[in-house]
């Protein structure tokens, strides 16, 4: 099959998105089929617009799947940008069919926010409480219900959609992510370290509000731990005046770190990977931490309770609970017994997750899309 997936991201493996629609792109043609990649290099003029570029780009694709309907027999797009795609097609039928792939289904992730704002885990301005409905929550749940099929990457998403959004259970499909062979590190028998390290923009849905609270009690415990944060897209200067004064000298931020060659480094040079979101899909980061035997202590959010099983493979924590998400790192660190137990098991979990596997999810749900699109048009 000719598969096209869009994304109106930055054509980057170092960055989530970038990565997964690659390591997909590249499982579908393991399997036999011919994908084509758009990113936003690819709609320069959408691409200037700025901010506005939500409400453009949905527009621009549509006009352009129109123009090159025959290259290709199904289109998947990510959640916000195939409304008026999905317009279309409800009056051109022969246009190919629309699967949707939702990352984190961007209403109910708002809603989570939202809750925890009222626990004062989060801050949601009167400016995005307007400005998010307006921009991108009519065109993302716009686009769920337009859709032919749905993929989603966690089990909470998959019964937002179908209770919620009202989408048609045989229309939506739970996938999982995969982790890439040279991800996979071997670790010595060594007693681990007290190196912990966070991943993530420096942003309340990351658990920006949760995470000084949680360092503080682990570091008081525990003096000689040190706190790794990589990819905060801001200054250390401006992530460190969120901390305690007397735990600033115990945390290193690396703001921007992209190359998987060092990131590979990084997880081999920690010993625990810690996981604060207040809301998830499949994060690439978790698995790839996993795969590195990190043993895991993060939050009971989307499809990170898929992934891991509590106490086996991984630690999980409420979300909006920085003492027991302390309570369980300091568990961990304090006993090498129990990292070693929980990384080597988390590993083998995440042997069992490849994107050979993931692109097979999305193929079959594509087969299946193009049968019940043929059926309704018979």
């Amino acid at each position: 099959m000719r598969i096209l997936l869009v994304s109106f991201v930055e054509d980057n493996r170092g960055s989530g998105m970038g990565k997964w629609a690659h390591c997909v792109a590249e499982g579908l043609g393991q399997l036999g089929h011919n994908p084509t990649v758009w990113f936003a290099d690819d709609f320069v003029v959408a691409k200037r617009t700025g901010r506005v570029s939500v409400l453009v780009f949905p527009v621009m694709l549509a006009f352009r799947l129109c123009r090159l309907r025959h290259q290709f027999d199904a289109i998947v797009i990510h959640e916000p940008s195939g409304l008026w795609y999905g317009i279309l097609r409800r009056f051109f039928a022969s246009l190919p069919p629309m699967v949707v792939m939702c990352h984190n289904v961007e209403s109910k992730c708002f809603a989570e926010l939202r809750q925890a704002a009222l626990r004062g885990h989060a801050n949601v301005s009167l400016g995005m409480r307007i400005k998010t409905p307006l921009f991108r929550l009519w065109q993302s749940d716009g686009t769920i219900k337009m859709a032919d099929h749905v993929i989603c990457l966690s089990a909470i998403d998959r019964n937002y959609l179908t209770n919620r959004l009202r989408c048609k259970p045989d229309q939506v499909t739970h996938q999982m992510n995969g982790v890439a062979a040279e991800n996979y590190l071997r670790r010595s028998e060594r007693s681990p370290e007290q190196r912990v390290l966070f991943l993530g923009g420096w942003l309340d849905i990351k658990g920006r509000r949760l995470l000084p609270s949680i360092w503080s009690q682990v570091h008081l415990k525990f003096p000689d731990a040190r706190l790794t944060m990589i990819g905060t897209g801001q200054p250390a200067e401006t992530v460190l005046k969120d901390f305690d004064p007397l735990h600033r000298m115990s945390i290193t931020v690396i703001s921007h770190l992209t190359d998987e060659a060092e990131m590979t480094l990084q997880y081999a040079g920690h010993d625990l990977f810690l996981m604060p979101s207040l809301s998830e899909g499949c994060p690439l980061s978790l698995l790839e931490a996993m795969a590195a035997s990190l043993p895991v202590v993060a939050a009971r959010v989307g499809g990170i309770a898929d992934v891991i099983t509590h106490g086996v493979d991984g630690l999980l924590f409420d979300p909006v609970d920085p003492s027991e998400a302390a309570a369980q790192v300091c568990y961990v660190i304090a006993d090498s017994a129990v990292a070693l137990r929980i990384g080597r098991a988390g590993q083998g979990r995440a042997r069992a997750l490849t994107w050979v596997a993931a692109s097979q999810a999305m193929e079959s749900a594509i087969k299946l899309t193009m049968t019940q699109t043929r059926g309704r048009r018979a």
